[in-house]
């Protein structure tokens, strides 16, 4: 073999183990943390689910122990705390008042040790709300005829935490939480939106001194502020020739509170 065909050899040779080399060095880098969860349980609602209860509910399953929460300047204190997938039960000691708001201070950690502390208030259980319903409203008032709402009580109990709201519960101008307070079957009870109570009628509760939308708005009433809806009226004044901006609810305030409410 002449030292040229020696010379081809060896660059044949080097050219296969190079390649070798190269083929071998494109391993694949494996990250050991991808697809693992850093975001930290969400909390998603608050509830009282009976006189000595609350439920909170998380967007994935929490792990806690009663060392974890506290309570404020209240006066009651947390029993026992137990987790059940994605929701909480804490049992307090002493009930928890209708128509009144406790705050809680915790922490949870999710199955990857990712943690939320939170400070967040429930209101009290109320097991006497009488069935209720928005009865009429009147917009459009002035200083000796304001706005107002009527509701009529269609059973006896007692409207703690009964919750009025100028809009929804997620997106409202204003909120009137009436206090406790017997009712019987067929009493009216008055909501008037002024500076101060006029004493007309023999139930009333002022709900702040802004009015009620005029011509287009949402009147909502909820069991609790962070209960569930019992009544809803939609009003306005739309035609068919107005339906072009926002829909006829003229603002787009009221146009999504209205998306809202026919979810």
């Amino acid at each position: 073999m002449t030292k040229h065909s020696h010379f081809l050899l060896s660059i044949i040779l080097y050219t296969l183990i190079a390649s070798a080399c190269d083929a071998q060095g494109q391993l694949e880098l494996f990250n050991v943390l991808a697809g693992t969860d850093h975001q930290g349980p969400v909390l998603m609602e608050t509830e009282a689910t009976g006189t000595y209860t609350a439920t909170y509910r998380f967007d994935e399953m929490v792990f806690c122990s009663s060392d974890d929460f506290r309570i404020g300047s209240d006066g009651n204190s947390i029993q026992s705390v137990t987790t059940f997938e994605e929701e909480l039960k804490l049992i307090f000691d002493h009930p928890l008042v209708p128509g009144s708001r406790i705050v809680v201070e915790g922490r949870v950690s999710d199955q990857f040790g990712n943690t939320l502390t939170f400070s967040c208030g429930v209101w009290g259980f109320n097991g006497r709300l009488p069935a209720v319903r928005i009865n009429e409203f009147t917009t459009k008032g002035s200083a000796s005829n304001p706005d107002r709402v009527e509701l009529l009580a269609l059973s006896d109990g007692n409207l703690a935490g009964l919750t009025l709201y100028d809009g929804l519960s997620e997106s409202f101008d204003s909120e009137c939480i009436l206090p406790s307070y017997e009712v019987n079957t067929g009493d009216r009870v008055v909501i008037e939106y002024s500076e101060g109570l006029r004493q007309e009628h023999p139930i009333e509760f002022c709900g702040g001194p802004v009015g009620l939308g005029a011509n287009n708005g949402v009147i909502s009433l909820y069991d609790s502020p962070d209960g569930s809806m019992i009544d809803a009226v939609l009003y306005s004044n739309r035609t068919s020739s107005s339906d072009t901006n926002y829909g006829g609810f003229g603002t787009s305030k009221v146009q999504q509170r209205a998306l809202l409410l026919e979810e």
